[in-house]
């Protein structure tokens, strides 16, 4: 908070007398901010002005000096915080930022959104959230769905990669919305899996037909020229994946399309309780790209190092 003294002069039994008047001014609320931890840096942003879409607006590295996600979308793009006018960003550290929002009527949910960088090439990202009314209420599901957006920035191959049945799979539906869009984990039983009503279109995605090709392991990654963008999620239940070819939008590369790469994680109804803390975190690698094995060493570290649940 910034002071300015002025100085106001009065008249005292007939002589000037000089006072001293305080006036606070509240600074002006950040709408981006730039964090950075070793080979990598991000601008994260709130929704303010044009930008409906608060979350990373930006990420490179030293050594791919050009951002992955889209700058007119952004990368881990939380429903709890997308096209909500009262997103507000939190300064906390120069590699750390805050998106935060308080419970309203048209949309109540309170939530806190942590990017943290980490050296080398680290973004850990941890969303804390509560619902204040029950938004299972009147729908046509049982279950709470987390969704999280990443519109990736004109990768020349627009395939996610993960493991199913212990070989890896190189995948990206033909169109928009195909059936094999959604992707379950091979971990949980098929009693277990949320149902989504046939004639369910909104938004007009294709839910109900699930991938054939479920994965083993709660990560997938996606190449950019010599880089890799590997994602790390905790809570492996409830993880799914969700993948585009052409959710981000226009591409730089003439013929193809910006895909997105999206995540959501799934509350059953048996383990939903209004007015209680649900911590959602995941983890963002990027950097040179080495090997497959090399990103399994990654995915390994992240369980080991952030206490991560494991499904074996």
């Amino acid at each position: 908070m910034t002071i300015f003294t002025l100085a106001a002069v009065t008249l005292a039994c007939g002589k000037p007398k000089v006072e001293t008047v305080k006036e606070e001014v509240k600074p002006k609320p950040m709408h981006c901010q730039l964090i950075r931890a070793g080979e990598i840096e991000a601008i994260v942003g709130d929704g303010a002005g044009h930008r409906v879409r608060p979350g990373i607006w930006a990420l490179s590295s030293i050594h791919h000096q050009f951002s992955i996600f889209k700058n007119m979308s952004s990368g881990m793009l939380f429903g709890e915080f997308r096209g909500k006018a009262n997103t507000v960003l939190e300064y906390v550290d120069d590699s750390t930022s805050v998106l935060t929002r308080e419970s309203t009527e048209d949309y109540p949910t309170k939530a806190r959104l942590e990017f943290r960088m980490k050296s080398p090439y680290y973004l850990d990202t941890e969303l804390t959230m509560r619902d204040t009314q029950d938004r299972l209420a009147g729908k046509p599901y049982r279950f709470r769905s987390v969704s999280a957006n990443c519109y990736a920035n004109s990768p020349e191959d627009i395939r996610i990669h993960y493991l199913s049945g212990g070989e890896w799979v190189r995948f990206i539906p033909p169109v928009h919305a195909a059936p094999g869009t959604s992707i379950h984990p091979s971990y949980l039983p098929k009693e277990e899996l949320e149902v989504w009503p046939k004639d369910y279109n909104d938004p007009p995605f294709n839910w109900v037909e699930w991938n054939k090709k479920s994965f083993d392991e709660p990560f997938y990654y996606g190449r950019f020229q010599k880089m890799v963008m590997i994602l790390i999620f905790d809570r492996p239940k409830w993880i799914r994946f969700y993948v585009s070819p052409s959710g981000g939008g226009e591409s730089l590369i003439p013929g193809i399309s910006s895909p997105a790469w999206d995540f959501e994680w799934i509350i059953p109804e048996k383990d939903y309780q209004i007015n209680r803390d649900y911590k959602f975190r995941v983890r963002l690698v990027y950097k040179q790209y080495e090997s497959d094995e090399d990103v399994l060493k990654e995915f390994r570290k992240a369980q080991d190092e952030l206490g991560f649940e494991k499904v074996r």
